[in-house]
C-alpha cells in the first residue's frame, strides 16, 4: 500500500464523520507491513492538509469540473480533494500529483473516472490559487476560504466580528509541540540533550515554567524519552490551567474530566508525587489509557476513577483543590483537531447545562479557602466566561481571583483568562480560578 492510497482510504472513511486522528491511526494500523515513517508522515499530511482545507478544496473543484463533486463516487472525490491538496498546498509538482491520482483512480477500480480526475485536477491546478480577498462576503470567506461549517463561522463572526478572520487564519499556522518536563525523573536541560540526541529538535523553554517547545521527528510515541516517562505532550494553555490550580505536596486533589490525562501528570509532578490525587473521567477506555499514562510517568499519588463528573459524589472528605476542565465544543483545538471546523454545533443548550452541573458538583466537593480551576479548550462566550459568571451568581461563597501567572497576550473578561491563537500563539482556551470562603 501506498502513502497515498492510505491518505484517500483515511479521507473516504473522513468524510463519513469520523475523528480525524482517529480515523487516521485506525488506517495506519491496518497497514501490513507498516509503512515506513517517511511515508507514513506523507500520508498524514496529505490527509490532514485535506481536511483542513476541505471547502476550499471543493469550491476549487466544482471550479474545474462539469459534474457536481457530491454526484462522484466517494473514492473519486477522495482522490481529487488529496491530489488538489498535494499540488496547491504541499508542494509536489503539479505533474506527479496529477499523474499518481490518475494512479489512485485505477487502484481503487475506478478506471473510467481516470480522465476525468486528470482533466479536474489539471484545470483546478492551472488556476490561480485563491486568496482571501476573493471572498467579500465575510462569512463566506470564513466559511469557504478558512474551511469552517456554517455554524462556526456564525458563532466566531457574532462573538468576534472582524478579529474572527485573524482567529480563524490562527487555527491553520503550524507551530512546535508543546511538552512538559517530568520533574519527578529529569530537569529541562538533560531532556533537551536527550530529545536533542534523538534527533528531536528543542526550539528552547515556552512561556510557562517547566515548558519545552519541540519539533518531534516522528510521533511522540516513538521517542525513547517519552517511553521512559520523561515528559508528555501537552499545549502551553493547558499547563497554564494546571498551573493555576496552585496544588501543593500533601494536598488532596481532585482532577475532573481528566482524560487524557496532560493535567493529571503535571499536577502529581506538582504534588512531588505526594498526597491524594483523584483523576476522573467518564469513559472507561479514556481512563485506562490514564493509568497507562501515569504508569509510564512513575507517578504512585494519583488513582485514576471513572465516573460521571456531572453527578458523582466524592468521598466525603473535601478537597483542597479541584481542576474543572469540562467538556466543550472544543473550538479552541482546531488547528489540532480539524475535524472540529465542521461540527454542526448541535445541542449546544445540553453541552452548557453538562458544563454547569459538573462545576456545581465540584463546588460541593471542595473545601473551605479550596481552590477550583475551571477550563475549556473552547473560545465561545457561553462556555467560558457566561458559565463562571452565572455560577457566581449561585454561588456567593465563592469568589473568583487573580492567576497566579502570566501569560502574554492573554484577555481578562472579567470573569476569566482567555487564550485566542492569534493573540497567544497557542490553542485557544479558558481559564477561571475560583476560591471558596465562610459567608459571615
Amino acid at each position: 500500500m501506498t502513502a497515498r492510497y492510505l491518505a484517500v482510504k483515511a479521507l473516504i472513511r473522513q468524510e463519513q464523520n469520523g475523528y480525524a486522528d482517529l480515523v487516521l491511526d485506525a488506517e495506519l494500523k491496518k497497514c501490513a507491513p507498516p509503512l515506513p515513517a517517511r511515508d507514513a508522515a506523507f500520508a498524514a499530511a496529505v490527509f490532514y492538509t485535506a481536511v483542513e482545507r476541505l471547502h476550499l478544496l471543493d469550491w476549487q473543484l466544482a471550479k474545474a469540473s462539469t459534474r457536481p463533486l457530491a454526484r462522484l463516487d466517494a473514492p473519486v472525490r477522495a482522490i481529487l480533494r488529496a491530489g488538489l491538496a498535494q499540488g496547491r498546498y504541499m508542494g509536489v509538482p503539479v505533474p506527479a500529483a496529477v499523474s499518481e491520482s490518475v494512479k489512485l483512480a485505477r487502484a481503487f477500480g475506478k478506471t473510467s473516472a481516470a480522465g476525468m480526475v486528470n482533466a479536474v485536477l489539471r484545470r483546478a491546478l492551472a488556476a490561480p490559487a485563491p486568496q482571501a480577498q476573493d471572498f467579500a462576503d465575510p462569512l463566506e470567506r470564513l466559511t469557504v476560504f478558512y474551511s469552517l461549517s456554517a455554524p462556526v463561522a456564525a458563532l466566531l463572526s457574532e462573538q468576534y466580528g472582524p478579529e474572527a478572520e485573524a482567529l480563524a487564519a490562527a487555527f491553520g499556522q503550524k507551530r512546535p509541540t508543546a511538552v512538559r518536563v517530568n520533574t519527578l525523573r529529569t530537569d529541562a536541560a538533560a531532556l533537551t540533550a536527550q530529545l536533542t540526541a534523538e534527533g528531536h529538535t528543542v526550539r528552547g523553554p515556552g512561556p510557562v515554567p517547566g515548558s519545552l517547545l519541540v519539533e518531534l521527528a516522528g510521533s511522540p510515541a516513538g521517542s525513547r524519552a517519552f517511553r521512559q516517562g520523561l515528559f508528555h505532550v501537552q499545549g502551553l494553555a493547558s499547563q497554564y490551567a494546571a498551573l493555576c490550580l496552585g496544588v501543593k505536596p500533601g494536598q488532596r486533589v481532585l482532577d475532573l474530566c481528566a482524560a487524557p490525562g496532560g493535567k493529571t501528570l503535571l499536577l502529581a509532578q506538582q504534588m512531588r508525587d505526594t498526597g491524594t490525587l483523584i483523576a476522573n473521567d467518564v469513559s472507561a477506555p479514556r481512563v485506562q489509557k490514564l493509568r497507562q499514562a501515569l504508569e509510564r510517568a512513575g507517578i504512585t499519588c494519583a488513582e485514576a476513577v471513572c465516573h460521571d463528573a456531572a453527578a458523582w459524589a466524592p468521598e466525603p472528605a473535601p478537597f483542597d483543590a479541584i481542576l474543572c476542565d469540562v467538556p466543550c465544543t472544543g473550538l479552541g483545538v482546531i488547528g489540532k483537531k480539524p475535524d472540529i471546523r465542521y461540527k454542526p454545533l448541535q445541542d449546544l443548550d445540553a453541552l452548557h447545562l453538562l458544563q454547569a452541573s459538573i462545576l456545581q458538583n465540584a463546588a460541593k466537593a471542595l473545601a473551605q479557602n479550596g481552590h477550583l480551576v475551571y477550563s475549556t479548550c473552547t473560545v465561545d462566550h457561553r462556555e467560558d466566561q457566561a458559565q463562571v459568571q452565572r455560577f457566581l451568581h449561585k454561588n456567593p461563597d465563592f469568589r473568583l481571583i487573580p492567576p497566579p501567572l502570566a501569560f502574554p497576550g492573554t484577555r481578562d473578561t472579567g470573569f476569566g483568562t482567555l487564550f485566542l491563537p492569534h493573540e497567544t500563539g497557542t490553542d485557544g482556551f479558558f481559564v477561571a480560578v475560583l476560591e471558596k470562603h465562610s459567608l459571615r
